[in-house]
């Protein structure tokens, strides 16, 4: 149940791309370089497999469900979005003078937790095994506590409902999932 969520947010962002000067013939570059769920990896990244940046691991917080009937659960569930990018200290307002665009570099990764707004709130789905209502953001933590990285960690709840055990049969799926999102949230 939560893999094919996982796996439908994931799909969702890697179809964000780099905005592009208007009349480019040039392809855009996917924005997110790289999706995984999260296991700390900003803390032990000596240790991490190395990774593109801007990254977006994702983590699910404890789960505490409630069963209904008929051997259906639901949960209120908190997913927490990892944006992780560079960090760079030239972000002081007399830096623009001395280098040019390099505080504009410097503060491009405080945009990422608005990308990830407009591509993740409200949106909900279904899937052969429950559904989700809509994703809201209830709060957001920057983290500068590292030493290369800034880790922008921005929290979202749904409403999960399994009904994983009512179904007859219970097939893995690994390869073309069918999850889809509705294009338009909160319109009818």
């Amino acid at each position: 149940m939560i893999r094919y969520l996982y796996l439908a947010i994931e799909q969702k962002l890697m179809a964000v791309h780099e905005e592009q000067a208007p009349g480019s013939m040039v392809r855009p570059a996917q924005l997110f370089k790289h999706f995984d769920l999260w296991n700390r990896q900003v803390e032990f990244i000596e240790e991490e497999t190395p990774f593109q940046t801007p990254a977006i691991f994702t983590e699910f917080e404890p789960i505490k469900w409630q069963t209904l009937g008929n051997k259906v659960q639901e949960a209120d569930l908190i997913v927490r979005f990892h944006i992780v990018t560079p960090w760079y200290a030239n972000t002081a307002a007399d830096v623009t003078e001395q280098c040019g665009d390099i505080r504009n570099t410097a503060l491009a990764y405080l945009d990422l937790p608005t990308v990830l707004f407009r591509q993740i709130q409200g949106q909900h789905g279904r899937f052969s095994t429950g559904d989700f209502n809509a994703l809201t953001r209830v709060g957001s933590i920057p983290n500068h506590n590292h030493e290369r990285y800034v880790d922008s960690i921005e929290e979202y709840t749904c409403h999960l409902r399994d009904l994983s055990y009512t179904i007859d049969t219970f097939q893995i799926e690994t390869v073309g999932l069918s999850i889809e999102f509705d294009p338009h949230p909160g319109q009818s």
